[in-house]
Formats: structure tokens, C-alpha cells, sequence
């Protein structure tokens, strides 16, 4: 009886050490989502206090340059908060998809976001250009989209990341999908 426990057990160990090294160990760390990664997670921000209707926290968040500010003084920001920003202020975009630009890594990216609008639920786009001045992340908005030589560098088009929403369907994913700058 102890040959054949003797014999059993030996069978497993081999079994278990035969097996070790078959797959491949995963060291590749896990893709992060845009709410990981500050400049992503400022765009997305921006994004939603404009699609809410808050023009005076989009102002408190545009570059320093008065020349590509959303609106020339906070007084004219608050002017045009929209009416109904108390119904949508508590509400952010949960459904989009993102592509991003790296242009300087840590310094300045561009941001293409399409995502659902908070009071019609139809597909809107959005481009914003983000520049870290000091210790944070400042936005240049781009009221008609980003042309190509926004994410050129030395004549070439730089290659983009897509981000999405978590939970999103196949069928949300290609309608909210959007277009790369560069075409």
C-alpha cells in the first residue's frame, strides 16, 4: 500500500512540475483607462462642465492665453452658464470614446472625444488641447475640431490611444467612434 501512495504521489509532483512553465507569465501591465491618467481625466472634465452648461468652471480650467480662453473674463463665463445647469450639474458623461494625441509626454496632448450629450443622449463630438503649466494640466479648446497640424510632429502625424467608457456595447462603440484628426 505505501509503494502505490509512494507511486501515486510521484506521479502528481511530476504531473505538477511537468506542467510549470507552460504558459507564458503576463508582465505586461494592465492598459489604463482615461479617469488613470490626469491628462485624459482633465479632458473628460472639461468635456462634461461643458456639456452641463458650466461655462464659468470651463473658463477656470482654459489656458492662461486671453487669445484661446472659451470666453474673455469670468464675469462673461457666468454670464453664459445655460439655464438649466442646476438639472444637469450633478450628472458627467459616462458614455464616450477618446482618442488621444500624445504630442510631449507629461507636457501636451489633444484630445478627440465623442460622447453621448447629456440632455439629447445623441453623439457629440469634442476636441480640446491640453498644455501643463506649472504643476497641472490647462486646456486649449478647439471650437471647430483640431486641424491635422495639431498632431503633427516633424511632418508626420503622430499615432493616437482610444480610450472608452467602461460597459459600453459593440453597437455604442461604433456609433460613438470617432474619426482620427488626422483625416
Amino acid at each position: 500500500m505505501k509503494k502505490i501512495l509512494a507511486f501515486i504521489s510521484i506521479i502528481s509532483i511530476v504531473g505538477v512540475l511537468a506542467s510549470c512553465g507552460k504558459e507564458k507569465a503576463n508582465t505586461e501591465p494592465k492598459s489604463k483607462t482615461c479617469d488613470q491618467i490626469e491628462p485624459c481625466k482633465t479632458a473628460l472634465q472639461y468635456v462634461t462642465y461643458d456639456n452641463q452648461g458650466a461655462a464659468d468652471k470651463v473658463y477656470k480650467m482654459d489656458t492662461k492665453d486671453e487669445n484661446l480662453r472659451s470666453y474673455g473674463s469670468l464675469s462673461e463665463a457666468r454670464e453664459n452658464i445655460k439655464s438649466d445647469y442646476k438639472q444637469y450639474q450633478h450628472r458627467k458623461i459616462d458614455k464616450y470614446e477618446i482618442l488621444e494625441y500624445e504630442l510631449y509626454a507629461n507636457e501636451r496632448y489633444v484630445y478627440k472625444i465623442r460622447f453621448q450629450d447629456l440632455r439629447t443622449g445623441e453623439p457629440e463630438n469634442f476636441t480640446v488641447g491640453l498644455e501643463k503649466q506649472r504643476d497641472k494640466y490647462l486646456v486649449i479648446p478647439y471650437l471647430s475640431g483640431a486641424p491635422k497640424n495639431a498632431v503633427t510632429l516633424n511632418g508626420k502625424v503622430i499615432d493616437h490611444k482610444k480610450y472608452y467608457s467602461k460597459g459600453l456595447t459593440d453597437e455604442e462603440k461604433d456609433e460613438l467612434e470617432p474619426s482620427p484628426i488626422e483625416k
